[in-house]
């Protein structure tokens, strides 16, 4: 058996950028929440959902 070590160093680097991502987009929103700036925050929140969805999406298909 062989591994392909480019596409797992590959795997790796997209989930942890993606990773990273959703968890500044949450903190950007829940720092909105508190300093009363809605918009923002839902957007943040938005941006968040859409990224777990695709994810979602992408198991799923």
């Amino acid at each position: 058996m062989k591994i392909n070590w480019m596409a797992l160093l590959t795997v790796f680097g997209a989930t942890l950028l993606t990773t990273l991502a959703v968890v500044v987009l949450f903190v950007i929103g829940i720092r909105a929440l508190s300093a009363d700036r809605k918009p923002v925050a839902y957007a943040s929140f938005g941006g968040c959902s859409a990224v777990v969805l695709f994810g979602l999406y992408l198991i799923v298909a």
